[in-house]
């Protein structure tokens, strides 16, 4: 036995496929929120999921005000 490790390599997984809504909310993003979400993608594989982020519940969050405040405002 020397005194070397050998380096473990993990096999990263593809990412769970986007919903429309969450496909919606990545097409939003802002250049730097989606070079922050493209190295989510790439560094977590399958353990990343659109729809927990604290990004993305916020935006839908805001998408539900935007339209109740729309469905909720007086007609003229």
């Amino acid at each position: 036995m020397s005194g070397t490790k050998e380096k473990e390599t993990l096999a990263i997984q593809e990412p769970h496929a986007l919903n429309p809504k969450e496909k919606q909310f990545v097409a939003s993003l802002a250049p730097k929120q989606m070079e922050l979400h493209e190295l989510a993608t790439k560094m977590l594989g399958s353990s990343y999921f659109v729809g927990k982020t604290h990004a993305y519940t916020k935006w839908v969050t805001s998408q539900s005000a935007a339209t109740l405040a729309t469905n909720t405002s007086p007609s003229k």
